[in-house]
């Protein structure tokens, strides 16, 4: 099992490659709303503009004065969330990649991975009580049922038959089927329970100390494929912001890093999330067939 912190450490620790950014502590405990910050080292690169990461929160540098090491900042910054945080909290200095940045290229990730063209998905199951009359009933609202995979009626405790003509029917008349959903049988079984395994998406995470399959879904297998994904959204746009026509780089970098070798490196990253997406979704076909016969 993993959390969100554990699988955002190894991204930082992939991409950043044993860089080592610059860090600070904090002297004293701040509150969500407090603007002054008191550092335990010299204030060292911290200057006005600088961004530093406390946690997952970001905060912009207004002014610092060096010798009591005390900064002005603005909390919450770039769309992270102002908490509360103890003294001698580790402080990042102008971090390449932000945790709450990550942290949203994840829950980004994990929407992409289950569109068709990736084909991966979670496992849910319901049971619902058949009457064994109606050939259409509704299916309550779970709202998160890309397709069914297996429909089975509970004939005796060890015995689940299996229902072959079951349909999925949607966005019908919520008077008649309150969920706007239903299961159609083609031939009516027998009443029982119902139980029903199909499709659904991945849950997006909310907080970093989320376990990743609890509150997600994702396997433990297919946690490497969220690192890819996560990676391949921090780096590409790099190249772009490369090509400000406003900016003037280092002279040695157009021959050390040429135009369109951050594009190159990630394509090595793209091959990789795509194979390993091939492998997982075919262990899921393989895993989980469907036999549903929908005409």
């Amino acid at each position: 099992m993993s959390t969100v912190a554990q699988l955002i450490d190894r991204t930082q620790r992939q991409l950043l490659s044993g860089v080592v950014e610059e860090r600070n502590k904090l002297a004293t405990s701040v509150t969500a709303t407090a603007t002054t910050m008191v550092f335990t080292f010299d204030a060292g690169s911290i200057r006005p503009g600088s961004i530093i990461e406390i946690e997952s929160e970001l905060v912009y540098v207004w002014e610092i004065v060096v010798g009591t090491k005390t900064a002005t900042v603005e909390r919450g910054f770039n769309g992270s969330t102002a908490s509360a945080h103890a003294a001698n909290t580790v402080c990042i200095i102008s971090p390449r990649f932000p945790r709450s940045q990550i942290f949203e290229a994840f829950n980004d990730d994990l929407y992409d991975l289950v569109s068709p063209l990736n084909g991966l998905y979670r496992i849910k199951t319901l049971d619902i009580n058949y009457n064994g009359i109606y050939t259409m009933i509704n299916l309550p609202s779970v709202g998160d049922v890309i397709e069914l995979l297996d429909v089975r009626i509970r004939y005796l405790s060890t015995d689940y038959p299996l229902i072959r003509k079951a349909t999925l029917i949607r966005n019908l008349p919520t008077s008649d089927f309150g969920s706007g959903t239903a299961i159609k049988f083609n031939e009516t079984p027998r009443s029982g329970v119902l139980r029903i395994t199909y499709k659904a998406p991945f849950s997006p995470m909310v907080r970093i100390t989320d376990d990743i399959q609890q509150v997600c879904g994702l396997p433990l297998s297919s946690e490497d494929i969220l690192v890819l994904g996560a990676q391949i959204r921090l780096m590409a746009p790099r190249e772009i912001k490369r090509n400000f026509t406003e900016s003037q780089g280092d002279t040695r970098r157009s021959d050390e890093v040429p135009a369109g070798a951050i594009t190159n490196s990630i394509n090595g990253l793209i091959r990789i999330r795509r194979d390993r997406i091939i492998a997982e979704a075919m262990k899921l076909d393989s895993q989980y067939p469907v036999y549903l016969n929908k005409e």
